[in-house]
């Protein structure tokens, strides 16, 4: 049976404990072997992170330490540039640890609503599946009215309703919280 890998994204300016809550309930809901996280070095579809990426990568090992089935992967910083999950996704299943694994990119509903405006949306979607994480009260009719005429890809997407932690990263640096 194939390993299965979860591959979360994003900013994580600064990483937050509703990001360790997505990725275990992701890991838990769908049986993930092991979860990555994967710090963007520069963001397409936002502003730019306001910690530094060794900040961010800093206060991520710290944060995933206790935990063995999570793991820093530092892809997209190590590479520069813009980060395209395409891309990130195409170059991790020709390395040795994700070849013949089962890839999940954990996303958040909000994010996943722009999908198709992604780098090869379409070739994307065949690379992985997305678990697409819902805040409470969240409309899952948005995502299928997303993929009309694309329902090819339907099951290629599970969808968590979390009513878990309610936190921001934005409201975590207006907090002070991740400042060296």
């Amino acid at each position: 049976m194939a390993r299965r890998l979860g591959i979360f994204g994003g900013a994580f300016d600064p990483v937050h404990e509703g990001h360790l809550h997505v990725a275990r309930l992701a890991q838990r809901e769908l049986n993930l072997d092991k979860v990555y996280f994967l710090p963007l070095n520069q963001a397409v579809h936002k502003a730019q992170p306001k910690y530094s990426a060794e900040r961010r990568v800093e206060l991520l090992r710290k944060a995933l330490e206790p935990r063995a089935d999570f793991a820093l992967l530092l892809t997209d910083i190590e590479r520069g540039g813009l980060s395209y999950a395409v891309d990130t996704l195409e170059f991790l299943l020709k390395q040795p640890d994700f070849t013949g694994a089962d890839l999940y990119y954990i996303i958040g509903s909000d994010a996943f609503a722009q999908i198709f405006t992604w780098k090869n949306p379409d070739k994307l979607l065949t690379l992985a599946r997305f678990i697409v994480v819902f805040r409470p009260g969240a409309s899952f009719s948005r995502i299928e009215r997303l993929f009309a005429g694309r329902e090819r890809f339907l099951d290629q997407i599970y969808l968590i309703e979390d009513a878990g932690v309610d936190i921001s990263s934005t409201r975590m640096r207006e907090r002070g919280v991740g400042r060296l």
